[in-house]
């Protein structure tokens, strides 16, 4: 059997899929770089796409942000992959009980997050 999928299980108080983080975290650039994480209904990111990790993962041991999880993990098939093979635990994919409001999805984050930044 495989290893589980490195994930966070909580976003961290500077996770930009939280309504309430304030943007400017991140350059523009980064958001557009890691859209391709971010797939929707009938265009869900494809195995080869990456996934969006958590910041504070340490490099070369990334694991995916519970944000991008919750709300776009669903759309990645990398992810279905995992939960379909026991990989990850689908309640991943839904923001827990005392969870912090998150955007409802990935241009809806990346543009809040981005829109203020200089």
């Amino acid at each position: 059997m495989s290893s589980t999928l490195p994930h966070r299980r909580y976003p961290c108080a500077e996770c930009p899929w939280r309504t309430d983080v304030a943007p400017g975290q991140f350059p523009a650039e980064r958001f557009e770089a890691l859209s391709c994480t971010a797939g929707g209904p009938g265009r869900e990111a494809d195995f080869s796409a990456p996934m969006f990790a958590c910041h504070k993962s340490p490099e070369g041991r990334e694991e995916a942000c519970a944000g991008w999880l919750a709300v776009a993990g669903v759309e990645h098939l990398g992810v279905r992959l995992a939960v379909a093979s026991g990989r990850l635990d689908p309640a991943a994919l839904s923001p827990g009980d005392g969870w912090p409001p998150l955007h409802e999805s990935y241009t809806e984050m990346a543009t809040q997050k981005a829109s203020n930044h200089a």
